[in-house]
């Protein structure tokens, strides 16, 4: 039978190397494996593994503030619909 890699002693220092905030691949470098074994002893060891899924933070929704260019302006159109178009120094003056 083929011995096994992640012995209880290693699993107790990646343990530690994990919640340091090394990432897989760091701790596959130390351990002289490869980031798939890493990653598939920490999802069989979850309860000592947590996810950091939850860690990261999301960025603002940024989706109702409009974003703003010097060199375009919003106009509405007859149906009143708004759009974004090239601003013309003619019409609009110079860029603010």
């Amino acid at each position: 039978m083929r011995e096994l890699f992640w012995t209880e002693d290693k699993i107790a220092e990646a343990e530690k190397f994990w919640q340091a905030g090394f990432s897989a691949r760091e701790i596959a470098e130390l351990f002289g494996s490869k980031k798939n074994t890493v990653i598939n002893m920490a999802h069989r060891n979850r309860d000592r593994f947590p996810s950091r899924q939850e860690a990261r933070r999301r960025p603002p929704d940024t989706s109702a503030v409009p974003i703003r260019h010097p060199d375009r302006v919003t106009r509405v159109t007859l149906s009143g619909a708004h759009v974004t178009m090239p601003r013309v120094p003619t019409i609009d003056g110079p860029a603010p």
